[in-house]
């Protein structure tokens, strides 16, 4: 598609559209990027990862101020055999460089400021990809001055599936915006009011423990055991060959409105307020984990213009749980996330509808559930006979 992006010196502060994205590709301000339907996105573009790939000796290394992550990977990381394929286990941190590499001086002239976050397709099967920018001093993001080379990484650690990667799959999502970030929020009452409904006024998104139907079974939530990690990978791109989901996740119905969170296992669950996103507008989602005990809430942070606005109800959002050292009992409606609503700098013209029709649902890295599903012991479940 060809850019109708005019200079950058009339854009707005706000975050930057599909059309503002593909004219600093153009320009070469973001250098190797594919400039396709795919890549770019209607607030963020996709990051893909290289040939390269080093496991990490000693664990996750922070971002180093002002100096270039390849010597951490020197110093921390043991370089992989290039393969077509990586399998990456559970537990290990894996750090690749990016395809995508930014021009600091240009960068730098317009101002523009970094956000990344996992795809939600990662998050959902319980990846931890995060992107480090040579120069900035942490995760998931940089300011404009920070940057050094323009290098760009993305550290990955499967939690609770080994999974299997390779060069040109994109894990990671990075927007864009004109100016400081927080000078791009929209605050108030009126805009929650607006895409979550008016009954919402302080932008928070809480906890839905109503049964859906999965299968004909009822369902609340899907989960995963502790310890089933040496099950078979997981491949993280589009492929024929999707894993049977009743061979990973069990099932779990809320009959009593309360839920617990055991100790280690991970959860797909959704929230109670469904989203209707304009196109003027984007959404980063916090969760609310310092008032929430032993457990770690994660989602893929990026809620981009259009979602649910399809919809006369809108669309819920998929959290992410895993539980911590011991049980924690939720109940429905409980707050879980904060939304923080940046305008865009110019109206997205991309309307992505993937998952638009969503409720409960798995990654799309799994297969389909059969249409008739049988419960066993502890959640387990298979297709009915």
């Amino acid at each position: 598609m060809a850019s109708k992006s005019a200079d950058w010196k009339d854009w707005i502060p706000g975050v930057l559209s599909e059309q503002q994205v593909q004219w600093l590709c153009e320009n070469r301000t973001i250098r190797n990027a594919a400039v396709d339907n795919h890549a770019i996105g209607s607030s963020a573009i996709d990051l893909h990862l290289s040939e390269d790939c080093y496991l990490m000796k000693a664990g996750s290394v922070k971002p180093l101020q002002g100096e270039k992550y390849h010597d951490a990977l020197k110093t921390y990381g043991q370089r992989m055999k290039k393969s077509q394929e990586y399998r990456l286990n559970a537990g290990k941190t894996y750090v690749f460089p990016l395809h995508e590499r930014l021009i600091p001086r240009d960068i730098q002239d317009r101002n523009i400021f970094g956000q990344a976050t996992a795809k939600s397709s990662v998050g959902r099967v319980d990846v931890l990809a995060r992107l480090i920018a040579d120069g900035s001093y942490h995760y998931e993001g940089f300011q404009p001055e920070s940057l050094t080379t323009g290098d760009l990484y993305v550290e990955v650690t499967p939690m609770t599936f080994n999974v299997i990667v390779k060069a040109g799959i994109s894990l990671s999502q990075l927007r864009l915006f004109i100016g400081n970030p927080d000078n791009c929020a929209l605050k108030g009452s009126e805009i929650s009011k607006c895409v979550l409904g008016h009954g919402n006024t302080d932008a928070s998104l809480s906890l839905d423990l109503t049964n859906a139907e999965i299968a004909g079974l009822p369902a609340s939530a899907f989960f995963v055991k502790r310890g089933k990690e040496n099950q078979e990978p997981v491949r993280l791109w589009k492929t024929d060959q999707k894993p049977e989901p009743w061979k990973y996740w069990r099932l779990q119905a809320s009959n009593r409105k309360r839920f617990t969170i055991e100790a280690g296992n991970f959860y797909i669950l959704r929230s109670k307020e469904r989203i209707r996103l304009p196109p003027g507008v984007a959404v980063y989602c916090r969760a609310s984990d310092e008032t929430l005990g032993e457990m770690r809430i994660h989602y893929a942070g990026f809620v981009h213009p259009h979602f649910g606005y399809g919809t006369a109800a809108g669309t819920p959002l998929i959290f992410e749980v895993r539980g911590h050292d011991f049980p924690v009992n939720l109940k429905d409606g409980e707050k879980m996330a904060q939304l923080i609503f940046y305008r865009m700098s110019r109206d997205s013209e991309r309307s992505d509808r993937s998952y638009e029709g969503q409720n409960l649902q798995l990654s799309k890295f799994f297969g389909n559930w059969p249409k008739r599903l049988e419960k066993g012991e502890g959640g387990q479940v298979a297709p009915a006979n």
